[in-house]
Protein backbone atom coordinates (compact mmCIF):
# COMPACT_ATOMS: atom_id res chain seq x y z
CA UNK A 1 0.00 0.00 0.00
CA UNK A 2 1.33 3.26 -0.73
CA UNK A 3 1.24 5.55 2.35
CA UNK A 4 -0.71 8.34 0.53
CA UNK A 5 -3.94 5.75 0.47
CA UNK A 6 -3.29 5.98 4.65
CA UNK A 7 -4.20 10.22 4.24
CA UNK A 8 -7.06 11.03 5.82
CA UNK A 9 -7.58 13.80 3.74
CA UNK A 10 -7.44 15.96 6.74
CA UNK A 11 -4.53 18.51 6.16
CA UNK A 12 -3.16 20.27 8.95
CA UNK A 13 -2.89 23.60 8.41
CA UNK A 14 -6.16 23.94 6.53
CA UNK A 15 -7.38 27.12 8.61
CA UNK A 16 -3.92 28.50 8.30
CA UNK A 17 -3.65 31.75 5.72
CA UNK A 18 0.00 32.41 4.63
CA UNK A 19 1.18 35.44 3.11
CA UNK A 20 4.25 34.68 1.12
CA UNK A 21 7.21 37.67 0.21
CA UNK A 22 9.44 35.33 -1.10
CA UNK A 23 11.03 34.50 -4.32
CA UNK A 24 13.71 32.06 -6.21
CA UNK A 25 13.91 29.24 -3.48
CA UNK A 26 14.68 28.87 0.14
CA UNK A 27 11.19 30.86 1.17
CA UNK A 28 9.32 29.42 -1.42
CA UNK A 29 10.42 26.08 -0.64
CA UNK A 30 9.11 26.88 2.92
CA UNK A 31 5.80 28.53 1.85
CA UNK A 32 5.13 25.38 -0.93
CA UNK A 33 5.42 23.23 2.35
CA UNK A 34 2.58 25.22 4.22
CA UNK A 35 0.64 24.96 1.40
CA UNK A 36 0.91 21.21 0.77
CA UNK A 37 0.23 20.46 4.51
CA UNK A 38 -3.52 22.83 3.91
CA UNK A 39 -2.32 26.33 4.28
CA UNK A 40 -3.93 28.90 2.14
CA UNK A 41 -0.76 30.53 0.71
CA UNK A 42 -1.05 34.09 -1.02
CA UNK A 43 1.76 34.44 -3.19
CA UNK A 44 2.50 38.03 -3.58
CA UNK A 45 4.49 38.50 -6.63
CA UNK A 46 6.20 41.94 -8.98
CA UNK A 47 3.73 43.37 -11.36
CA UNK A 48 5.62 42.70 -14.69
CA UNK A 49 7.93 40.74 -13.42
CA UNK A 50 6.84 38.22 -10.52
CA UNK A 51 9.54 35.97 -8.83
CA UNK A 52 12.59 35.92 -10.24
CA UNK A 53 12.62 32.00 -10.75
CA UNK A 54 9.88 32.75 -13.39
CA UNK A 55 12.67 33.56 -15.92
CA UNK A 56 15.48 31.45 -14.85
CA UNK A 57 15.47 28.54 -17.42
CA UNK A 58 13.97 25.99 -18.13
CA UNK A 59 11.15 28.01 -17.61
CA UNK A 60 8.73 27.48 -16.01
CA UNK A 61 9.98 24.10 -14.69
CA UNK A 62 12.50 25.60 -12.57
CA UNK A 63 9.86 28.23 -11.27
CA UNK A 64 6.92 25.45 -10.82
CA UNK A 65 8.95 22.51 -8.72
CA UNK A 66 8.65 25.09 -5.67
CA UNK A 67 5.25 27.03 -6.30
CA UNK A 68 2.46 24.62 -6.27
CA UNK A 69 -0.57 25.26 -4.05
CA UNK A 70 -0.09 29.03 -4.09
CA UNK A 71 -2.45 31.72 -5.60
CA UNK A 72 -0.54 34.38 -7.08
CA UNK A 73 -1.26 37.99 -6.47
CA UNK A 74 0.89 40.50 -8.68
CA UNK A 75 1.41 43.82 -6.87
CA UNK A 76 3.02 46.82 -6.96
CA UNK A 77 5.06 46.90 -3.49
CA UNK A 78 6.61 50.40 -4.54
CA UNK A 79 3.51 52.17 -5.09
CA UNK A 80 1.30 53.32 -2.09
CA UNK A 81 -1.91 51.48 -3.11
CA UNK A 82 -0.13 48.39 -3.32
CA UNK A 83 1.28 48.07 -0.26
CA UNK A 84 -2.36 49.25 0.94
CA UNK A 85 -3.63 45.82 -0.86
CA UNK A 86 -0.79 43.83 0.79
CA UNK A 87 -1.36 45.19 4.46
CA UNK A 88 -5.59 44.15 4.05
CA UNK A 89 -3.83 40.91 3.39
CA UNK A 90 -1.39 40.58 5.87
CA UNK A 91 -4.03 42.29 8.49
CA UNK A 92 -6.05 38.84 8.29
CA UNK A 93 -3.76 36.50 8.22
CA UNK A 94 -1.94 33.82 10.45
CA UNK A 95 1.48 34.15 8.88
CA UNK A 96 4.19 36.36 6.58
CA UNK A 97 7.18 34.88 5.37
CA UNK A 98 9.67 37.56 3.60
CA UNK A 99 12.71 36.86 1.95
CA UNK A 100 13.59 40.69 0.38
CA UNK A 101 16.78 42.64 0.96
CA UNK A 102 17.37 43.75 4.37
CA UNK A 103 15.28 46.90 5.18
CA UNK A 104 12.93 46.23 1.66
CA UNK A 105 10.30 45.19 3.82
CA UNK A 106 10.48 47.71 5.84
CA UNK A 107 10.45 50.75 3.12
CA UNK A 108 7.43 48.96 1.66
CA UNK A 109 5.91 49.35 5.34
CA UNK A 110 5.56 45.73 5.42
CA UNK A 111 8.07 44.87 8.39
CA UNK A 112 7.48 42.98 11.55
CA UNK A 113 6.55 46.09 13.15
CA UNK A 114 4.40 47.58 10.67
CA UNK A 115 2.33 44.06 10.23
CA UNK A 116 1.92 43.59 14.18
CA UNK A 117 0.35 47.27 14.28
CA UNK A 118 -2.44 45.62 12.14
CA UNK A 119 -1.92 42.08 13.17
CA UNK A 120 -0.82 41.40 16.89
CA UNK A 121 -1.13 37.44 16.41
CA UNK A 122 1.20 37.79 13.36
CA UNK A 123 3.87 35.01 12.77
CA UNK A 124 6.56 36.74 10.75
CA UNK A 125 9.13 35.33 9.25
CA UNK A 126 12.45 36.64 7.61
CA UNK A 127 14.40 34.32 5.52
CA UNK A 128 18.00 35.99 5.18
CA UNK A 129 21.28 35.55 3.39
CA UNK A 130 23.01 36.70 6.59
CA UNK A 131 21.58 37.79 9.90
CA UNK A 132 20.25 41.34 10.36
CA UNK A 133 22.55 43.73 11.71
CA UNK A 134 25.51 41.27 10.67
CA UNK A 135 29.01 42.46 8.82
CA UNK A 136 27.11 40.88 5.76
CA UNK A 137 23.84 41.96 6.35
CA UNK A 138 23.86 43.51 2.59
CA UNK A 139 26.10 40.97 1.22
CA UNK A 140 23.64 39.50 -1.64
CA UNK A 141 23.18 35.51 -0.33
CA UNK A 142 23.26 32.92 -3.28
CA UNK A 143 23.38 28.99 -2.09
CA UNK A 144 27.06 28.32 -3.67
CA UNK A 145 28.25 31.50 -1.65
CA UNK A 146 26.70 30.06 1.06
CA UNK A 147 27.99 27.04 0.73
CA UNK A 148 31.52 28.29 0.19
CA UNK A 149 31.44 30.11 3.25
CA UNK A 150 29.80 27.90 5.76
CA UNK A 151 32.52 25.34 5.01
CA UNK A 152 29.87 23.21 3.46
CA UNK A 153 32.32 23.29 0.03
CA UNK A 154 35.27 22.71 1.24
CA UNK A 155 34.48 19.18 2.24
CA UNK A 156 33.35 18.53 -1.87
CA UNK A 157 35.45 17.26 -4.15
CA UNK A 158 38.39 14.67 -4.29
CA UNK A 159 41.54 15.09 -2.10
CA UNK A 160 43.84 15.99 -4.77
CA UNK A 161 41.65 18.31 -6.37
CA UNK A 162 39.70 22.37 -5.76
CA UNK A 163 36.54 22.53 -3.45
CA UNK A 164 33.39 21.67 -5.77
CA UNK A 165 29.87 22.98 -5.09
CA UNK A 166 27.58 20.09 -4.36
CA UNK A 167 24.75 21.32 -7.11
CA UNK A 168 22.43 20.37 -4.73
CA UNK A 169 21.06 24.12 -3.11
CA UNK A 170 21.87 23.05 0.39
CA UNK A 171 22.41 26.74 1.46
CA UNK A 172 18.93 27.42 0.66
CA UNK A 173 16.93 24.03 1.03
CA UNK A 174 18.66 24.00 5.18
CA UNK A 175 17.09 27.71 5.57
CA UNK A 176 13.85 26.87 4.60
CA UNK A 177 13.99 23.63 6.69
CA UNK A 178 14.19 26.09 9.61
CA UNK A 179 11.71 28.65 8.34
CA UNK A 180 9.38 25.47 7.97
CA UNK A 181 9.46 24.29 11.55
CA UNK A 182 10.28 27.53 13.58
CA UNK A 183 6.78 28.84 11.75
CA UNK A 184 5.03 25.42 12.62
CA UNK A 185 6.50 25.81 16.37
CA UNK A 186 5.43 29.63 16.59
CA UNK A 187 2.13 28.56 15.15
CA UNK A 188 2.22 25.68 17.94
CA UNK A 189 3.59 28.26 20.95
CA UNK A 190 0.59 31.10 19.71
CA UNK A 191 -2.60 28.59 20.07
CA UNK A 192 -1.16 26.95 23.58
CA UNK A 193 -1.40 30.86 24.50
CA UNK A 194 2.09 30.95 24.98
CA UNK A 195 3.12 33.83 22.87
CA UNK A 196 0.75 36.79 20.70
CA UNK A 197 2.94 36.81 18.12
CA UNK A 198 5.93 35.98 16.80
CA UNK A 199 8.83 37.50 14.35
CA UNK A 200 11.26 34.76 13.33
CA UNK A 201 14.99 35.11 11.54
CA UNK A 202 16.10 32.36 9.65
CA UNK A 203 19.61 33.30 7.92
CA UNK A 204 21.00 30.89 5.27
CA UNK A 205 24.26 31.16 7.18
CA UNK A 206 23.91 30.42 10.11
CA UNK A 207 21.50 27.39 8.83
CA UNK A 208 23.95 26.23 6.77
CA UNK A 209 26.77 26.18 9.41
CA UNK A 210 24.68 24.01 11.71
CA UNK A 211 23.93 21.67 8.94
CA UNK A 212 28.21 20.96 9.80
CA UNK A 213 27.18 18.96 12.90
CA UNK A 214 29.15 15.48 12.22
CA UNK A 215 31.59 17.12 10.17
CA UNK A 216 32.37 20.08 12.67
CA UNK A 217 32.78 17.41 15.16
CA UNK A 218 35.65 16.02 13.23
CA UNK A 219 37.11 19.47 13.94
CA UNK A 220 36.14 20.08 17.27
CA UNK A 221 37.98 16.77 18.04
CA UNK A 222 41.39 16.92 15.89
CA UNK A 223 41.66 20.54 14.91
CA UNK A 224 41.76 19.62 11.51
CA UNK A 225 39.54 21.03 9.03
CA UNK A 226 37.21 17.63 7.61
CA UNK A 227 38.98 16.10 4.87
CA UNK A 228 37.72 16.32 0.62
CA UNK A 229 37.44 12.55 0.01
CA UNK A 230 35.96 12.09 -3.27
CA UNK A 231 32.91 8.95 -2.98
CA UNK A 232 35.54 7.40 -0.75
CA UNK A 233 34.31 7.86 3.57
CA UNK A 234 36.84 9.37 4.88
CA UNK A 235 36.58 6.31 8.73
CA UNK A 236 34.93 3.75 7.01
CA UNK A 237 35.90 1.15 4.72
CA UNK A 238 34.66 -0.32 1.79
CA UNK A 239 32.48 2.89 1.77
CA UNK A 240 31.89 4.35 -1.66
CA UNK A 241 32.03 4.31 -5.50
CA UNK A 242 33.53 0.89 -7.00
CA UNK A 243 33.23 -0.31 -10.44
CA UNK A 244 31.63 -2.96 -12.17
CA UNK A 245 32.38 -5.44 -15.16
CA UNK A 246 30.75 -3.29 -17.25
CA UNK A 247 32.45 0.04 -16.51
CA UNK A 248 29.49 1.17 -14.71
CA UNK A 249 29.75 2.66 -10.81
CA UNK A 250 27.59 1.80 -7.61
CA UNK A 251 27.58 2.34 -4.35
CA UNK A 252 29.00 0.19 -1.29
CA UNK A 253 28.14 1.50 2.29
CA UNK A 254 29.77 -1.39 4.06
CA UNK A 255 30.15 0.97 7.60
CA UNK A 256 30.10 -2.18 10.39
CA UNK A 257 32.47 -5.44 10.67
CA UNK A 258 29.20 -7.87 9.98
CA UNK A 259 28.19 -5.42 6.98
CA UNK A 260 32.03 -6.15 5.51
CA UNK A 261 31.42 -10.05 6.13
CA UNK A 262 27.96 -10.10 4.34
CA UNK A 263 29.68 -8.00 1.54
CA UNK A 264 32.55 -10.87 1.06
CA UNK A 265 30.04 -13.03 1.29
CA UNK A 266 27.84 -11.81 -1.95
CA UNK A 267 31.35 -11.21 -3.73
CA UNK A 268 31.69 -14.61 -3.45
CA UNK A 269 35.31 -13.81 -1.64
CA UNK A 270 35.46 -15.30 1.94
CA UNK A 271 39.16 -15.08 2.24
CA UNK A 272 38.76 -11.83 2.05
CA UNK A 273 37.11 -11.76 5.47
CA UNK A 274 40.50 -13.56 6.76
CA UNK A 275 42.39 -11.45 5.15
CA UNK A 276 44.84 -9.49 8.39
CA UNK A 277 44.78 -6.58 6.36
CA UNK A 278 40.89 -5.90 6.36
CA UNK A 279 40.53 -7.01 9.50
CA UNK A 280 39.08 -4.33 11.22
CA UNK A 281 38.20 -0.77 10.20
CA UNK A 282 41.26 1.00 10.93
CA UNK A 283 43.05 -1.89 9.02
CA UNK A 284 40.77 -1.16 6.12
CA UNK A 285 41.20 2.40 6.17
CA UNK A 286 44.90 2.10 6.11
CA UNK A 287 45.15 -0.52 3.33
CA UNK A 288 42.22 1.10 1.29
CA UNK A 289 43.78 0.73 -2.31
CA UNK A 290 44.43 -2.90 -1.81
CA UNK A 291 40.85 -3.27 -0.60
CA UNK A 292 39.30 -1.59 -3.44
CA UNK A 293 41.33 -3.16 -5.90
CA UNK A 294 40.50 -6.72 -4.42
CA UNK A 295 36.71 -5.86 -4.40
CA UNK A 296 36.30 -4.57 -8.07
CA UNK A 297 38.28 -7.80 -9.27
CA UNK A 298 35.48 -9.19 -7.67
CA UNK A 299 32.53 -7.46 -8.93
CA UNK A 300 34.11 -7.84 -12.77
CA UNK A 301 32.11 -10.35 -13.80
CA UNK A 302 28.92 -8.64 -13.41
CA UNK A 303 27.48 -5.54 -14.19
CA UNK A 304 26.53 -3.02 -11.87
CA UNK A 305 22.57 -4.03 -12.01
CA UNK A 306 23.65 -7.29 -11.58
CA UNK A 307 25.95 -6.93 -8.66
CA UNK A 308 22.67 -4.86 -6.68
CA UNK A 309 20.13 -7.53 -7.08
CA UNK A 310 22.66 -9.65 -5.38
CA UNK A 311 23.86 -7.24 -2.39
CA UNK A 312 20.62 -6.36 -1.83
CA UNK A 313 19.72 -10.09 -1.73
CA UNK A 314 22.52 -10.12 0.96
CA UNK A 315 21.46 -7.39 3.17
CA UNK A 316 24.35 -5.19 1.65
CA UNK A 317 23.83 -1.19 1.65
CA UNK A 318 24.27 -0.75 -2.24
CA UNK A 319 22.63 1.11 -5.21
CA UNK A 320 22.95 3.29 -8.54
CA UNK A 321 24.23 6.53 -9.02
CA UNK A 322 20.96 8.21 -10.71
CA UNK A 323 20.76 11.06 -12.13
CA UNK A 324 17.62 13.55 -12.05
CA UNK A 325 16.61 11.81 -15.16
CA UNK A 326 17.21 8.44 -14.20
CA UNK A 327 16.31 8.57 -10.91
CA UNK A 328 12.56 8.62 -11.58
CA UNK A 329 12.72 5.15 -13.71
CA UNK A 330 13.91 3.30 -10.25
CA UNK A 331 11.66 0.80 -9.10
CA UNK A 332 11.04 2.63 -5.48
CA UNK A 333 10.36 5.94 -7.02
CA UNK A 334 7.77 4.84 -9.44
CA UNK A 335 6.34 1.95 -6.82
CA UNK A 336 6.25 5.47 -4.03
CA UNK A 337 4.89 7.69 -7.32
CA UNK A 338 7.44 10.15 -5.99
CA UNK A 339 6.86 12.05 -9.43
CA UNK A 340 3.64 13.51 -10.22
CA UNK A 341 1.62 15.66 -12.98
CA UNK A 342 -0.39 18.45 -12.11
CA UNK A 343 -3.08 19.70 -14.90
CA UNK A 344 -3.51 23.06 -15.85
CA UNK A 345 -6.21 24.62 -18.34
CA UNK A 346 -4.43 26.20 -21.15
CA UNK A 347 -0.74 25.61 -21.09
CA UNK A 348 1.37 22.66 -20.07
CA UNK A 349 0.56 20.59 -17.17
CA UNK A 350 3.85 20.78 -14.44
CA UNK A 351 5.82 17.71 -13.49
CA UNK A 352 6.17 17.98 -9.75
CA UNK A 353 7.76 15.81 -6.70
CA UNK A 354 5.53 14.44 -4.35
CA UNK A 355 5.50 15.27 -0.43
CA UNK A 356 7.57 12.95 0.84
CA UNK A 357 6.09 13.36 4.61
CA UNK A 358 3.14 10.70 5.15
CA UNK A 359 0.62 10.73 8.23
CA UNK A 360 -1.44 7.99 9.68
CA UNK A 361 -4.56 10.40 10.44
CA UNK A 362 -3.92 13.69 8.17
CA UNK A 363 -3.12 14.24 5.15
CA UNK A 364 -0.89 16.38 2.62
CA UNK A 365 -2.29 17.72 -1.00
CA UNK A 366 -0.87 18.74 -4.59
CA UNK A 367 -4.25 21.03 -5.32
CA UNK A 368 -3.58 23.66 -7.05
CA UNK A 369 -1.04 24.01 -9.64
CA UNK A 370 1.53 26.45 -10.06
CA UNK A 371 0.11 29.56 -11.39
CA UNK A 372 0.70 32.09 -13.94
CA UNK A 373 1.70 35.55 -12.50
CA UNK A 374 -1.50 37.59 -11.07
CA UNK A 375 -3.06 34.84 -11.87
CA UNK A 376 -6.22 34.95 -8.47
CA UNK A 377 -5.24 38.67 -8.37
CA UNK A 378 -8.98 39.54 -8.81
CA UNK A 379 -10.28 36.34 -6.55
CA UNK A 380 -8.00 37.43 -3.89
CA UNK A 381 -9.26 41.18 -3.98
CA UNK A 382 -12.68 40.69 -3.90
CA UNK A 383 -12.55 38.34 -1.08
CA UNK A 384 -10.85 41.00 0.20
CA UNK A 385 -13.63 43.13 -0.21
CA UNK A 386 -12.51 45.32 -3.05
CA UNK A 387 -15.04 45.61 -5.38
CA UNK A 388 -14.84 44.81 -9.87
CA UNK A 389 -14.93 48.94 -10.02
CA UNK A 390 -11.47 49.40 -7.59
CA UNK A 391 -10.02 46.51 -9.39
CA UNK A 392 -10.57 47.67 -12.47
CA UNK A 393 -8.82 51.00 -11.76
CA UNK A 394 -6.24 49.51 -9.77
CA UNK A 395 -5.06 47.17 -13.07
CA UNK A 396 -5.45 50.51 -15.01
CA UNK A 397 -2.73 52.10 -12.91
CA UNK A 398 -0.73 48.63 -13.11
CA UNK A 399 -0.88 48.22 -9.52
CA UNK A 400 -2.03 45.10 -10.09
CA UNK A 401 -1.57 42.66 -12.94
Amino acid sequence: MHPAELDSGVLPLEDVTVIDLTQVLAGPFASMTFGDMGAEVIKIEAVGRGDRSRNIQPAPAYFDVVNRNKQSIALDLKSEEGQAVARRLASEADVFIESTKAGRAESYNLGYEDIRELNPEIIYCSVTGFGRNSPYEDVPAWDMLIQAMSGIMSMTGEPDGPPVWSGLPSGDLGAAMYATQSVLAALYAREQGLIEGEWIEVPMFDAAISWLTLRAGHSFGTGEPFPRAGTRHPSMAPFGSFECGDGGLLIIATGTDSLWSDLCDAIERPELYDDERFSTVADRLENREALVAAIESALEPRDADAWIERLHAYSVPAGPIHDTCSVWDDEYVQQRQLRQRMERDGREDADMIDHPVHFSNLGTRLEIAPQELGESTDDILERYGYTQAEIGRLREQNVVE
